[in-house]
């Protein structure tokens, strides 16, 4: 098993705004996957875009959050805990569980899984953004790769059940793991060779032996492979 980075939480009580209880919430230490923070990406099954990220905390720290701090988010074990929509998977599956070359969360085995998300506009039509900074608190700009581990401000209301709905507010880039593209500008990022250009088939044309090949097109996986979608509200009631 991977050994596991140790994670922890901090609470603090805002003023109220109205009648509404706020917190900030600081999960320190988690690593992250699939960080889209500098720009929105379009939602699950609709035209609204987001900022978002899958954030990774261990047992104690799960606990806490769901617990103490009652937080409005379902958790999912690495490698064991299935998705609730058929057809049922492996939301966070191991190497062992994938295909080769598939994304895999052996990094974070033995940690549970949540999503963090913030909408692109608030509910008054505002644009709205992420704070992505590094250790010294200066703005951070590159990308953020699957591994990272990030300390996460989280800005949260209590909703009339009692349990804490949290929006993502501030990144901090604790330890960065490149990104890694799988397509897209055609660059790829690697530990030995550095970036460098992958040569594209555009079209068809004369393969070995003067055979025909035909255009190979990314596949979506290949293009952005996605975590599985969350269903919890992230949205602001202002």
């Amino acid at each position: 098993m991977t050994t596991q980075v140790s994670t922890s939480v901090i609470v603090k009580q805002l003023p109220k705004s109205g009648t509404l209880e706020t917190f900030n919430v600081y999960v320190l230490n988690a690593p992250v996957f699939y960080a889209a923070v500098h720009q929105p990406k379009t939602k699950y099954q609709s035209t609204d875009k987001e900022f978002s990220l899958t954030a990774f905390v261990d047992e104690a720290t799960k606990d806490k959050l769901l617990d103490e701090v009652m937080l409005n988010k379902g958790f999912a074990l690495v490698g064991k805990d299935k998705t609730t929509k058929p057809p049922r998977r492996i939301k966070y599956p191991l190497s062992k569980d994938v295909e080769e070359g598939k994304t895999n969360y052996d990094v974070v085995e033995g940690m549970y899984g949540f999503g963090l998300a913030k909408p692109e506009f608030s509910k008054k039509g505002n644009p709205m953004t992420v704070n992505v900074i590094d250790k010294e608190g200066q703005p951070f700009t590159q990308d953020i790769g699957n591994g990272s581990v990030c300390t996460l401000k989280l800005f949260g209301y209590r909703n009339p059940e009692g349990q804490l709905t949290v929006t993502l507010d501030t990144v901090q880039v604790v330890e960065h793991v490149p990104y890694e593209s799988k397509g897209g500008d055609g660059n790829v990022v690697d530990d030995v060779l550095g970036t460098y250009v992958v040569k594209k088939v555009e079209a068809k044309g004369t393969g070995f032996a003067g055979e025909q090949v035909d255009e190979v097109k990314p596949t979506k996986t290949q293009l952005a492979p996605q975590p599985e979608p969350e269903e919890e509200d992230d949205s602001l009631p202002f």
